[in-house]
């Protein structure tokens, strides 16, 4: 059952830093629409919360934290595998593209994004959460692996072998 737009909070970026805003709450999974759709099943829920600062460099910031269990799906047994996410990341907010496009790229500092009037805290939530996803998760002893397991090791050419010697 989606619910309603309204019932989501939207911030404006820039206010919600400058006030050192907070929002926290808990959302089912089923509400992440682009989320859901890479899971085997919706269950569950993720919990959330978003502050809102200045840095130390004197920019606007958001700093997220989300976590949940979520259903994925074994690449191997396309059976339920739980994955625990348990997120924590900062958004330095930028008024134009321009200037997101100017800041250096770091592993370690913060991700740069465009601030509007209107943010969806639920689309910033599912964002972080569908970067996180492991690219192929799978289960540690899946029993799929088992079944597809060559027995014996075959080479392309094993046959050819035994017509070089003359067997037949």
């Amino acid at each position: 059952m989606p619910q309603q737009p309204g019932q989501f909070p939207v911030i404006d970026g820039f206010k919600f830093a400058a006030a050192g805003g907070k929002l926290q709450g808990t959302w089912p999974v089923r509400v992440f629409p682009r989320l859901r759709d890479l899971l085997h099943d919706d269950s569950g829920t993720i919990e959330y919360e978003v502050h809102g600062g200045i840095s130390a460099l004197g920019q606007p910031e958001l700093a997220l934290r989300a976590w949940g269990t979520l259903q994925l799906a074994c690449k191997r047994c396309l059976g339920a595998l739980a994955f625990a996410a348990r997120l924590e990341w900062t958004l330095r907010l930028a008024s134009k593209q321009a200037d997101v496009d100017a800041e250096p790229l770091t592993a370690e500092g913060p991700d740069s994004i465009v601030a509007t009037k209107a943010m969806p805290v639920r689309d910033l939530v599912e964002d972080e959460l569908l970067l996180a996803l492991p690219y192929a998760p799978r289960h540690q002893d899946c029993a799929a692996r088992a079944e597809h397991a060559p027995q014996a090791r075959q080479t392309p050419f094993a046959g050819l072998r035994g017509k070089l010697r003359g067997d037949r």
